[in-house]
């Protein structure tokens, strides 16, 4: 099939916090195992597509680590494969991608060079099944020069998205950006199929934007179709939608197990988990690597994670390598790799309050969260008997002002 994929992935994920903070938000981990990069990449073998270009900017290194070679996706090819596409100097001016038409713009020799017939646009910090076949179909029988990926979302929903208007024949004719209220039913997937020359010749200094500096020109003119996508889809774009789409695989995982379709990713070469005989695991993810020795209570827990004895883990997230100490309770949250919770302490109860009840406070390097989460920075560590109440972010690396007290 001759297509050159793009995929966007130099978002800096502002509102993920601090889980974005040193790291690109497409190598965010998720499912355990996985990082959200891994969806877009499987996808895209499956479908047959292997040509691909990632557009990294923010943060990149884990996320060029994680890719490699592209082996675990068969990418690692003579004939196209996966290339790893960030600014560079040309002797001009440097500069970022000022947006996603810049980007591709900024990489418009990649697809002048090109010889695919379309250039299909994804992006990279969506967790989703989706056979790209069924979208390249639809485009090539509607001949619309570009087509956008739909989704029809609740109406409490519209307002995160950019909402599509659609005639019956598959035509789009309206777009509102994050209306308050909208009574159009589908949102745009930031999903687009390019004919190649078509988005050659759009393609052009100062255009930042695809959808406000390329495809709001043409609504008018009927050049740009949909396609409307039925399965499961979720855009990681705040802690909540992480946090909820995280859940979401404990009591559904088919989106992990679709049967023909399995979700590549980069291995972690870890021996089995190993629960002792006095733990209690329920509902819950365990990765390879893992030690449970306490309680674990619909959780997700990526490799290399220690639940030490007596502690009790609850609806929370945890990165790799991370250890919750002794007697620790710990609800609704997101702790990012290498932290350690100390002994005895509480993080996310909600009648938890700054030193009630037992010793140790809120950390001093802690802001509030609008959501209802706590969420601890990669590299941090939590004395023995702290007490963060949920509606906490503590920063990456934070260290108690005394020693020994872990």
């Amino acid at each position: 099939m001759n297509v050159l994929t793009m995929i966007l992935a130099g978002g800096t994920g502002r509102e993920l916090s601090v889980l974005t903070r040193q790291r690109a938000k497409t190598a965010l981990p998720f499912g355990g195992r996985y990082r959200i990069i891994d969806f877009a990449l499987s996808n895209c073998t499956h479908a047959g597509l292997t040509d691909i270009s990632v557009l990294a900017q923010h943060s990149p290194k884990s996320l060029t680590y994680h890719i490699g070679m592209g082996k675990p996706w068969d990418l690692d090819r003579k004939n196209g494969g996966v290339y790893i596409l960030q600014p560079t100097f040309d002797g001009g001016v440097a500069q970022w991608y000022r947006g996603t038409a810049d980007a591709l713009y900024q990489n418009i020799d990649v697809i002048r060079n090109s010889t695919a017939d379309m250039v299909l646009v994804l992006s990279g910090d969506q967790v989703y099944v989706m056979d790209y076949r069924d979208m390249i179909a639809c485009h090539r029988e509607s001949g619309a020069a570009v087509t956008i990926a739909t989704k029809e979302v609740t109406p409490s929903q519209r307002s995160r998205f950019g909402m599509i208007g659609c005639t019956p024949d598959g035509i789009v004719r309206d777009f509102e950006e994050k209306p308050r209220l909208s009574s159009f039913r589908y949102a745009s997937m930031g999903i687009y199929l390019f004919d190649r020359r078509f988005l050659l010749d759009h393609l052009q200094d100062g255009r930042i934007d695809i959808v406000f500096d390329i495809l709001m020109p043409l609504l008018e003119r009927g050049q740009v179709g949909c396609f409307h996508f039925d399965g499961y889809w979720e855009d990681i774009g705040s802690l909540q939608s992480y946090y909820r789409a995280s859940l979401r695989l404990i009591r559904d995982r088919s989106i992990l197990l679709s049967p023909g379709w399995p979700i590549y990713t980069r291995g972690s070469n870890l021996p089995p988990s190993r629960l002792s005989k006095d733990s209690n695991a329920i509902d819950s993810i365990i990765s390879n690597g893992c030690i449970v020795e306490g309680e674990v209570e619909g959780c997700v827990l990526f490799p290399g994670v220690h639940i030490a004895r007596g502690s009790r883990v609850e609806r929370s997230i945890i990165f790799s390598y991370s250890k919750i100490g002794n007697g620790a309770h710990v609800k609704n949250s997101i702790i990012d790799k290498h932290v350690l919770v100390g002994t005895g302490a509480e993080v996310g109860l909600m009648r938890s309050r700054p030193g009630e009840g037992k010793p140790g406070s809120l950390p001093i390097n802690s802001s509030p969260l609008k959501a209802k989460l706590v969420v601890i920075g990669k590299g941090a560590r939590l004395k023995r008997g702290s007490i963060v109440p949920v509606g906490t972010m503590i920063e990456p690396r934070y260290r108690p002002g005394r020693r020994g007290e872990e």
